[in-house]
């Protein structure tokens, strides 16, 4: 198969080995997979960016560089528990065009359980939910059935498919999305205290098979180390804020906003009730009830984005 461009492809998925991070990891249990911009949590689960020698479940490096993802796909504890990785693509799919997605994965050899059930969903909307239960979809691709993803070593298992595209998709979802009962699972350690299925994942690429499509893009200066650029395009806005200490969702932030990009927040009945021309990653809705409200990101470049933001404070 040959590709067009240089000779060389060109991956839709920015940050695919999750190198790029916009702050250090500094524990095992981090969690902040939204620090590896433009990535994030689908759910209020929290998908951990993990670095070499700070490995939760095990010991494990990195497929490539020295930072990689993990995400449990199964916890007997919690029932329906699930993490979900989710990204935007640097560009929409077209109609009927074929892709090749390749990824390498490897079973945390601390891990009670091995499973099969790895999937990924190609959406137009992100699927970005309110709660950390299953998302219950069908994925456009998953693992092969009845093949345990259960390789503990620090080699890793490579992981190739191919999609066909129904056109407009841009966000790439990946976990488990089968309830417990149809999750298949393959016993590893009867013993170990965490009672999960654990899995890293590095190197993420998806390429795109027809040598007539190119990508558009459009790059902002954002905060990145290394003065990276990145695509408008490529922010993922969230769409509510819990700020009860948790850690998650605690304030208004978006990975790679670029700076003196000016947030405007506006009621429901649209009373413009919060201001700055340069928005720091801080707000945490203070002073506001819990409710529906809007926002509007004006870049620097003129771009102006807007949509819901829920405030939901808990006891």
């Amino acid at each position: 198969m040959l590709f067009a461009g240089n000779g060389k492809a060109q991956s839709l998925i920015p940050n695919g080995s999750f190198e790029l991070s916009l702050k250090p990891v500094e524990s095992k249990f981090s969690g902040n997979i939204e620090w590896a911009s433009p990535w994030f949590p689908a759910g209020t689960g929290s998908p951990d960016l993990i670095r070499n020698g700070e490995v939760p479940f095990g010991h494990q490096k990195a497929a490539d560089g020295n930072q990689f993802a993990g995400i449990i796909l199964y916890d007997e504890d919690n029932p329906e528990f699930r993490e979900y990785l989710e990204v935007k693509l640097s560009r929409a799919m077209q109609p009927e065009e074929k892709f090749k997605l390749n990824l390498k994965v490897s079973a945390a050899e601390s891990s009670r359980y091995f499973t099969d059930a790895l999937g990924f969903a190609f959406t137009k909307d992100s699927l970005l939910a309110k709660n950390w239960n299953v998302i219950e979809r069908e994925p456009e691709l998953r693992t092969r059935k009845f093949k345990a993803l259960s390789d503990t070593s620090d080699l890793w298992q490579e992981i190739e498919l191919e999609y066909t595209a129904k056109g407009g998709e841009q966000f790439l979802i990946i976990g488990n999305f089968r309830l417990d009962a149809a999750t298949g699972l393959q016993p590893n350690k009867k013993n170990s205290y965490f009672k999960i299925s654990y899995l890293y994942i590095d190197d993420i690429k998806l390429i795109s098979l027809n040598t007539s499509v190119e990508a558009v893009l459009n790059p902002v200066k954002t905060d990145l180390p290394g003065g990276e650029e990145l695509p408008a395009s490529m922010l993922h806005v969230p769409n509510v804020v819990t700020p009860n200490g948790d850690g998650f969702n605690d304030v208004f932030y978006i990975a790679g906003l670029p700076r003196y990009t000016k947030l405007s927040i506006f009621s429901s009945e649209g009373k413009l009730i919060y201001s700055t021309n340069n928005y720091r990653n801080d707000w945490d809705g203070s002073g506001f009830k819990t409710g529906n409200y809007r926002y509007e990101l004006k870049l620097p470049d003129g771009n102006i984005i807007t949509g819901p933001i829920d405030v939901v404070k808990r006891k």
